[in-house]
Order: structure tokens, then C-alpha cells, then sequence
């Protein structure tokens, strides 16, 4: 008995070092003679074909260069390819650093930094079009050129695409519309490659953790990974990668391919790369490799068939890693690197993960509602500020009329631009009111947005440790419980991952720079804290021009469109209606001041607000409450078959029903002057109504002195009864989400369908109803108007 403890005590010792020594390979020393490169920049079309992604392109070819990679074996599909027209879209420099004082108003638009298109072209580099049809061209010759023993790299860096049906099949944006390939179309080519050709991938597009599936090139259906192919992947496979995240638009130096191709500057090996991008990548990207997504693939089923939930199981198999940790040591500091870089504690199991980070979820979704209202509210007091000085400055509103603008090329804008906001800047300066106004406003907006993105970034890292810890657990259970095969499989991966591009350098020319690591987590929930807006719980709008004049109310004037559950504007009695002032003898003289007045207010203090109400003024005493994480939920859609809300309306033209149970079906048209399928709707609308013999009544948000100028112009046809609803009652009743939305309520006043937008293939969504517009159909009617507008 104890001879068969020695022996497996034996193997024991021998088999967790086994495994515990591929956490970093050996070097490979020597140039890499026998490498081949295909690049794939897709891009899809010029304008999401970003010059950033182009940059990572050149920075690899520069870096192949260098370690003696021959030309003639790199390939590179990008865009278009060799046509000169431009196909790339090049970040224009903001007009002014004052830029912002334009953020949110008319003019940010057409003044804003315009995108500038070039043509991508490499020195001495051929580029092919990055096309289905070249790359299964390229395939077909890369199938007899290479040679067993050879290594193909596979970079990618570009748009991908998540199939939602199957997140295991995502896509590779290529070059045209539609034009992409899937994680099963690129195994498919990477089965015609000789099994003994080595197919190393790192990919940063978003969802690319789909393409850590290729480990099942050349392998039979259901066995272990054949290990011929490997890979780096920016992001799971659920997850986009960082160019998706505002913080992030047009920023070259930032993200996955970035600072991966940093770290091979200096190391050479892609293996210690991934590593150090765990700790120097700080956007929300979630860098993986194959070897941990077969690692994390054998625990769930081991975890499966001991019936056990996945987190105990990974966290005894931790436990037993922990009985020795001096032979884990490199994993443990990267472990303590990843949590430093980011502000959290070095966690030593998934449990302990779990409980110091369960709060960030909500409060990173708290940072980022509060960043989201802080820039509304800057926004608000830009449009305002901008408003003043254009009343002020009788030249510059002829200036930037859109007529004046029209006229003008890029470089015309550019000047008009930069010359507007030295004149601007200027004037707000002078208004030391309203310039204090913003200071404080933008530093809580970029306070709360920086917290907030760090939030993001920091559920990334939890992430990034999560893998950790599961690639330490998954050893152990290697070690100690898998069949050889596994075992054999996951080195063989390894192996695959180990490549090499020579050398490092004696004397690196690329410094590796490592970011500030994040504050504390606990002082950026202190944060969330400090810059936490009130919040009254209103929805609103600015009030009517009509109403202002009739109640001689200042332009700040708001009226209340939705009064939420449980709010303090529930508790201090305010209505749906309601057109609120401002306070006691301070009315507000700006559109939507209301809320920089709530949001500034001191939270729990009571704070009188004059109402009118009808013919009458009153005051309400308000009590401010913390902004919500999230917004209290409002009734949803009135079910098919239920009472149809009676809402009053405000007849346009048109005979408007008193009632929807008056024996007569009605067809509710939600709608907006400026909404094209609206418009197109418009024909099947009419037909309906004279088929069905049911009154469309045409709903919408607008005042009626805009509903005058539309119809001034406006020539096609159009529903006869038309009804305003500017406190959004009807809209908020039936919870219309979306122009158009159509209602159709029978006779008895029940909802008998519903359904919101339109497009002639899926028509009013009505159920029994069918329409053409050349000819009739069953239940249908024939019409041969064309949609006006």
C-alpha cells in the first residue's frame, strides 16, 4: 500500500511541473526562416475603414522587416486592394480645442470634424482586395506552397461581426457590402493547408474569441484539438473589442493590436505578449488565447459530470494549486500585475473574485447614466449659450444660416469653424455666469464618464483574472485527472502558441510603456458618490410657444410629459401637463434648464418650484432624490384584447372620436413630419381605411404651427383626420417606442393589433391583411398612389 503511494505521489510531482512549465516557454532562438504571413484589414467600406487599423498593418510589416521576414512570403488584403480611389477613413483634427462649446447644438454637426477619405497604400507592398473570393484564390496556391513544418501567422485587424444565432460562428468583416468570413469558412480553408503546417492567428477584431474554435482544424468531429492551429484574440467571443467604445473613437495608440504589437518589439515572442497586454491593455477588451479556451472548455464538462456548479469546482482545484505556491509563482504575479494595473485586489479564487466585484456592475452602469445626464445638461447650456450670442452677433448668424454653409468646402468649414469659436469662446469668457455654469458642469461630466469607462474597463479585468485563475485550475486538473489524450492536446496547443520572431533585441528600439495603473476601486465608488446628480423623476419638454405666450412664461418654461412611480415629482404632486416655471421669483429663461436646476440641487433638501396648472399658478415643494441606477419602468403596451387607453387629444383637422368604443374600429397612425416611413405607410394607410372601412387617425408629438408649414408643402396623400398630442398622453399610453406605430382598436374599444415600423415587405403588421400596390390581393385593396415626400 504505501509502495502505490510513492508511485503516485511520483507521478504527481512529475506531472504538475510538466504543465506548470508551459505557462512561459522556452525561447526558440533563431530568425523565423520558415514563416509565412497573411494580413486581412477588411474594413468593409470607406467609412468604417478606419486609418487606425491600417496603422497596426504598417506597424506589423515594419516590425516583419526587421526580424528578417522575406517579402515575397507576406500577403496583405486590405480594403479595395490596389485601386487608387480612397477607401480609408482618415480622423480629421478637431477646430479648436474650445471645440466643445459646439458639443450638442445645432451647428456640431456641421462643424464638427468632417471624416477625410484617402487611398491606403504601402510602400513596396502590393495590397489585394480583402475579398472572399482572394482569400480562397490565395488558399488554393498557399495549399502547395507551404511545406510541412512551415508557420503561417494570420493577422487580423478589423470589424468582426457576432452571429447571433451562434456566437461559436462569428465573422471577419471583409471588403463590400455583406462581404465576410465566417469561423466555419475559415476552417474550411485552413483545411486544405497541409496538417503540419503550423496556423498561429491574432486576431482584434470584436467577437474574434470565436475564432479560438479553429483549434478543430484537422481534427475529427468531437476529439481533442488536432494542435496544428492556435491563436490571440482580442475578445471573447461575446464581446466587442475597444474601437466600439466612445472613449475610444478615433484614438490610434490604444487597445488590443496596439499594445500586442508593442510587446513583440521588445520580446519577440507571442506568448509573453499576451501577458503583458493582461496588464497594458487598459481599455474593455478581454484578450484570450486557444490553449485557455480548451482549458475552459474541459473544466465545464468535468465540472458537468461531478455535478458540481463550475465556481466550486474550479476554486478546490485552486486549493490544491495553492498547497505549493512557489512552483506557481510567475502565474501568481501576473495575477497581482492584472489586479494592480486596474485598482482591485489580486484574488486567489473565483468566490473571492466574485464578492469584491459584485458591486461593479451596477456601479458602473450608475457612472455611466450619471456621465450620459451631466453632457446632456452641457449640452443644454451650449445650445443656449450659442442661441445668445447668435442674437448678439447679427453677422454670425447670417454666417452659419445652412444656406451660407452649404456653400462651403471642408477647408471653408474648417476656417469658419475655428474662426466661430475664437469669437465665441470670447463671449462666454465675458459672461462669467454662465462660464462658471460650465466649468462645473463639464467636470462632472468628465468626472462621472472617466469613472465610468474605468468601470468598463475594470469588468474586463475581472475578466482577465477570471481566465487566469481558470488556466491555473485547468492545469492542476490536467495534472491530475484528465486523460493523456487532453493532456497531449493542450501541449501540443501550447506548443502551437510558442512562436517566435527571432531573438529579442539587445537593445530594444520601441520603449514598452506601461500606463498609470487605475485608482483604488473603492475611491472610484467614492467617486460615483460625489458627482451623483438629483433626480425629480419627470420626463419633459420644452413648453409649447402657444402656451409660453398665453401664460407669458419665459422660453425655460418645461412641460411635464411623464410623471415616474414613486418619484419626488409623484411625491410633491406635479401632473402630466403641468408647465413648470422655475423657482420662486427665478423663472427659467433657457429650453431645458430645468434640468442643470435638478441635477445641481442639493439631494434631500426641499426645493420650492412654481407650476402652472391650467388658468393657475402654484408652488410645490420638491424633496430631490439620488439619480436612479435605473429608471423605474413604465407601463408596457396594452396587451391584444385589452381596454384601449382613452386618452384626450387635440383635433388638427378632421373629426376626432370622443371615445374608441363608439361601434366603429379606428386605426391609431403614430407619426412625425419628419419620419420618411411614415410617409411611406401613408398609401397602405388610405387603403386600408377605404377597404376595412376604418378612420385612421394621424397622431403626432407636434405642435401645430409645425403641422402648418409641413402641410404647406406637403402634396401626397394623407390620412383626413389628424389629432396633436404635444404632453405625449397617447404616445405614453400605448408605449409607442418607435414612428411609425399603428393601433388598431375594434369597435368595442379592445386593442385588436399593433405593431411599429414599416417597410412595403412587412406592411401595417396587421394579421389578415395583405397589400400591393400595383394590385389587389386577398383582403387587400388595389391602389396605384405613389408615398409623397
Amino acid at each position: 500500500m504505501r509502495s502505490r503511494s510513492i508511485v503516485v505521489l511520483l507521478l504527481l510531482l512529475l506531472a504538475l511541473p510538466a504543465c506548470r512549465a508551459r505557462a512561459v516557454p522556452e525561447p526558440v532562438e533563431g530568425p523565423p526562416t520558415r514563416l509565412h504571413v497573411l494580413v486581412i484589414n477588411g474594413g468593409g467600406a470607406k467609412a468604417m475603414n478606419y486609418q487606425s487599423h491600417f496603422l497596426h498593418v504598417r506597424h506589423l510589416l515594419d516590425l516583419l522587416g526587421r526580424v528578417g521576414v522575406p517579402p515575397e512570403r507576406v500577403t496583405v488584403f486590405s480594403s479595395d486592394g490596389a485601386d487608387p480611389a480612397a477607401d480609408m477613413a482618415v480622423r480629421e483634427v478637431e477646430p479648436g480645442g474650445d471645440f466643445w462649446l459646439l458639443r450638442g447644438t445645432r451647428l456640431e454637426g456641421a462643424l464638427g470634424p468632417q471624416i477625410v477619405y484617402a487611398n491606403s497604400e504601402l510602400a513596396g507592398v502590393t495590397l489585394q482586395a480583402a475579398t472572399k473570393a482572394g482569400l480562397k484564390a490565395w488558399f488554393r496556391t498557399a495549399r502547395k506552397k507551404l511545406r510541412a513544418g512551415d508557420t503561417l501567422l494570420l493577422y487580423v485587424t478589423d470589424h468582426g461581426s457576432k452571429n447571433a444565432e451562434d456566437t461559436s460562428n462569428n465573422r471577419i468583416t471583409l471588403w463590400g457590402d455583406k462581404e465576410a468570413i465566417s469561423v466555419e469558412e475559415l476552417r474550411a480553408l485552413l483545411e486544405q493547408l497541409d496538417p503540419n503546417v503550423r496556423v498561429v492567428a491574432l486576431m482584434s477584431q470584436c467577437f474574434s474569441g470565436a475564432f479560438a474554435n479553429l483549434r478543430s482544424v484537422h481534427a475529427k468531429k468531437g476529439a481533442a484539438p488536432h494542435g496544428s492551429t492556435c491563436g490571440y484574440f482580442s475578445s471573447t467571443a461575446d464581446r466587442m473589442a475597444y474601437g466600439c467604445y466612445p472613449e475610444n473613437r478615433g484614438k490610434d495608440n490604444v487597445g488590443h493590436a496596439f499594445h500586442f504589437l508593442q510587446a513583440l518589439e521588445t520580446t519577440r515572442s507571442l506568448a509573453q505578449s499576451h501577458a503583458e497586454v493582461l496588464v497594458t491593455d487598459h481599455t474593455p477588451d478581454v484578450p484570450i488565447r486557444t490553449s485557455d479556451a480548451y482549458l475552459d472548455e474541459l473544466l465545464d464538462h468535468a465540472a458537468k459530470a461531478a455535478n458540481q456548479e463550475r465556481t466550486a469546482f474550479v476554486d478546490a482545484l485552486l486549493r490544491e494549486a495553492w498547497r505549493d505556491k512557489a512552483a506557481w509563482e510567475p502565474d501568481i504575479r501576473l495575477l497581482d500585475r492584472t489586479a494592480h494595473a486596474f485598482g482591485l485586489f489580486s484574488p486567489r479564487s473565483l468566490e473571492e473574485l466574485e464578492q469584491q466585484t459584485k458591486r461593479l456592475p451596477d456601479v458602473s452602469e450608475q457612472l455611466s447614466n450619471h456621465g450620459k445626464a451631466w453632457r446632456m445638461t452641457v449640452g443644454d447650456l451650449a445650445e443656449a449659450n450659442l442661441g445668445r450670442f447668435l442674437a448678439a452677433q447679427a453677422d454670425w448668424g447670417k454666417r452659419v444660416d445652412s444656406t451660407a454653409m452649404a456653400a462651403l468646402d471642408a477647408a471653408g468649414r474648417q476656417a469658419l469653424a475655428a474662426a466661430l469659436l475664437k469669437d465665441l469662446d470670447a463671449y462666454t469668457g465675458a459672461d462669467t455666469t454662465t462660464a462658471g455654469r460650465f466649468r462645473t458642469l463639464r467636470e462632472r461630466a468628465e468626472t462621472a464618464s472617466a469613472a465610468a469607462y474605468r468601470m468598463e474597463v475594470r469588468l474586463a479585468a475581472v475578466l482577465r483574472l477570471r481566465a487566469l485563475l481558470a488556466s491555473i485550475a485547468g492545469r492542476v486538473w490536467l495534472a491530475t485527472h484528465a486523460a493523456p489524450g487532453e493532456r497531449t492536446a493542450y501541449e501540443k496547443l501550447r506548443a502551437c502558441e510558442d512562436l517566435r520572431l527571432g531573438a529579442p533585441p539587445a537593445s530594444p528600439t520601441t520603449v514598452v510603456s506601461t500606463p498609470e495603473p487605475f485608482p483604488p476601486y473603492d475611491d472610484d465608488v467614492k467617486l460615483a458618490e460625489n458627482v451623483l446628480p438629483a433626480w425629480m423623476g419627470i420626463n419633459f419638454r420644452q413648453a409649447a410657444e402657444k402656451s409660453r405666450t398665453e401664460h407669458q412664461l419665459k422660453e425655460g418654461a418645461a412641460a411635464v410629459l411623464t410623471v415616474y412611480p414613486d418619484s419626488p415629482a409623484n411625491a410633491a404632486g406635479l401632473e402630466v401637463g403641468d408647465l413648470i416655471v422655475g423657482p420662486p421669483g427665478h423663472p427659467f429663461v433657457e429650453p431645458h434648464q430645468v434640468r442643470e436646476w435638478t441635477m445641481l440641487s442639493p439631494i434631500d433638501k426641499p426645493a420650492p418650484l412654481v407650476v402652472q396648472r391650467g388658468d393657475r399658478q402654484l408652488e410645490v415643494t420638491l424633496v430631490p432624490k439620488p439619480y436612479p441606477v435605473r429608471l423605474p419602468e413604465l407601463p408596457g403596451p396594452p396587451k391584444i384584447g385589452s381596454a384601449a387607453p382613452s386618452v384626450p387629444l387635440n383635433q388638427y383637422r378632421g373629426a376626432v372620436p370622443t371615445a374608441l368604443a363608439d361601434g366603429k374600429p379606428h386605426l391609431l397612425f403614430f407619426w412625425a413630419t419628419w419620419c420618411a416611413p411614415c410617409k411611406a405607410s401613408i398609401p397602405e394607410l388610405l387603403a386600408f381605411e377605404g377597404a376595412r372601412s376604418t378612420q385612421v387617425i394621424a397622431i403626432t408629438d407636434e405642435p401645430s404651427e409645425q403641422l402648418d408649414a409641413f402641410f404647406k408643402h406637403y402634396e401626397g396623400p394623407f390620412p383626413a383626420t389628424v389629432a396633436t398630442d404635444e404632453l405625449r398622453r397617447a404616445f405614453q399610453a400605448y408605449a409607442v417606442s418607435g414612428t411609425p406605430s399603428f393601433v388598431l382598436v375594434d369597435g368595442a374599444g379592445n386593442v385588436a393589433a399593433q405593431a411599429t415600423g414599416y417597410t412595403p415587405e412587412k406592411g401595417l403588421g396587421i394579421e389578415g391583411w395583405k397589400w400591393t400596390k400595383d394590385a389587389a390581393s386577398p383582403g387587400g385593396a388595389k391602389d396605384a398612389a405613389s408615398p409623397g415626400g
